[in-house]
């Protein structure tokens, strides 16, 4: 079996065919076997049964037992058509009248049907002749004119019918064995050409490289059974394709954002130990390197969290919180922040939430901080809850220069920045978002963002209901 399943589709289907095929042929041969057989033996059955019907007759057309000694040629006539016919004829003591065909063997005494009753199919019985021929026979009582009763039996044996028999039977084998070659063969051709469409897109693919993962498979040159599975491979190398681009654009990103802080700390450290410095200017020179120790090891940790996050290594922890109460908390750790900006924070909340209460806060710190960051001066931001569509949307609005259709689909991309006039390469890892849309994947929750073209920019953390 082990062997079976590592050969190739084309030879499995190949055997599996002659299978099929062998066991369909023994199949039908065996029917039909069985079915001549029968029909045979019921043949001869219904000539025995005419044969011992004329025997009665031809006996009650006799004058006596005697009559039938002098001139038996009317029987032997009945009879003379049949080679492996046996006639026997006895008188009431037993005493043998005629037998005809005396080298098939004598007969054994076998129950005989009475003058007045039918002959019929139940009174043949199947014997064994003195010669040790087997045969089938029926006896019968008949009666002459001056009413002498004569014992008729009368055999065949089956020789010629197991002949007839064996030789179908072989040929029947034969048949299905020639049957089952010329089927296995042609199914092997068949399977072959069929699956020709299958190593073409072996073939294809393997031509498919690192830098060739826009290749697809042509749908068009394929069975409609195949249909699916090319279109299932197309869209596995769209997957590919774009996760390789994201990588590589992900690559790029993370070695210019980890650059910038190296060369800042490489830069200030070569120039302080260019000559000698007093010590509140080295003083100085720790501080600013601490800066990018402190940033550089913040945007390892978002990192870390959000490779956790898409491997699904986070524990969430779940239970029903206050809008209100988590929002407000929210709002007063920003406040001073935002007074410094000339901003104020509106909180509309209602309701209750269900979420991991770390992660909740984590996501609005990260909206509400981004919103504060690029916010219109003396403008109000606003945090809020919506439910609809058997969701909880909490919403953070903010006034501010309005953000082009063509970023918005990358907002929540790792390192993605819009421009200069949005962002501070300086303070900014260009991962807050990107955390925030892989927080609520953990939830089985989205966001999405949108703006107006009056600069109000909207961003909308969608929370299924409990129990979802």
């Amino acid at each position: 079996m082990t062997s079976l399943r590592r050969q190739s589709l084309t030879t499995k289907l190949g055997i599996l065919f002659a299978l099929v095929a062998i066991v369909t042929f023994a199949g039908v041969g065996t029917y039909l076997y069985k079915s001549l057989s029968v029909k045979l033996e019921w043949r001869d059955d219904q000539e025995l049964i005419g044969k011992i019907s004329v025997m009665r007759h031809l006996a009650a057309e006799k004058d006596s037992i005697a009559d039938i000694q002098r001139d038996p040629h009317s029987f032997r006539d009945a009879a003379a058509s049949h080679d492996n016919l046996i006639l026997l004829l006895k008188n009431q003591t037993g005493a043998v009248v005629l037998h005809m065909n005396e080298e098939q063997g004598g007969v054994p005494t076998i129950p005989l049907i009475p003058l007045n009753s039918e002959v019929n199919e139940n009174s043949i019985k199947m014997i064994d002749t003195t010669a040790g021929l087997t045969a089938r026979a029926i006896g019968a009582q008949g009666r002459t004119r001056n009413g002498d009763i004569v014992e008729l039996i009368v055999a065949r044996t089956t020789s010629d019918r197991m002949r007839l028999l064996k030789s179908y039977y072989i040929e029947v084998w034969l048949a299905s064995i020639c049957g089952t070659l010329i089927a296995a063969l042609s199914g092997f051709i068949l399977a072959r050409r069929s699956l020709l469409p299958i190593r073409s897109m072996a073939n294809k693919a393997k031509s498919i490289t690192a830098h060739r993962l826009d290749t697809h498979l042509d749908t068009s040159s394929v069975p409609q059974e195949l249909s699916e599975l090319v279109l299932a491979f197309n869209e596995m190398m769209d997957r590919l394709n774009g996760s390789f681009q994201r990588l590589n654009q992900f690559s790029a990103d993370l070695a210019h954002d980890f650059r910038t802080p190296l060369n800042n700390l490489m830069l200030q450290t070569q120039v302080a130990l260019s000559k000698a410095r007093s010590v509140e200017d080295y003083q100085a020179l720790l501080d600013s390197n601490i800066e990018e120790y402190e940033r550089l090891s913040h945007m390892v940790d978002n990192m870390l969290f959000l490779a956790r996050a898409e491997n699904t290594h986070i524990v969430l922890k779940k239970k029903s919180l206050s809008c209100d109460e988590e929002l407000s908390k929210i709002a007063e750790y920003f406040e001073g922040i935002a007074d410094e900006a000339g901003l104020s924070i509106e909180i509309h909340a209602t309701g209750n939430i269900y979420a991991d209460p770390i992660l909740l806060r984590r996501a609005m710190h990260n909206l509400v901080a981004n919103a504060i960051k690029h916010a219109s001066a003396n403008s109000v931001i606003q945090i809020m809850t919506v439910t609809e569509n058997n969701q909880t949307i909490l919403k953070v609005k903010n006034q501010g220069n309005a953000i082009a259709a063509d970023h918005i689909e990358h907002l929540f991309d790792r390192f993605y920045r819009v421009d200069s006039a949005r962002s501070n390469a300086a303070t900014s890892t260009g991962l807050g978002l990107a955390i925030v849309r892989s927080i609520m994947n953990l939830h089985n929750g989205s966001v999405k963002v949108s703006c107006s073209h009056d600069g109000i920019t909207s961003f909308d953390l969608c929370f299924p209901k409990e129990g979802d």
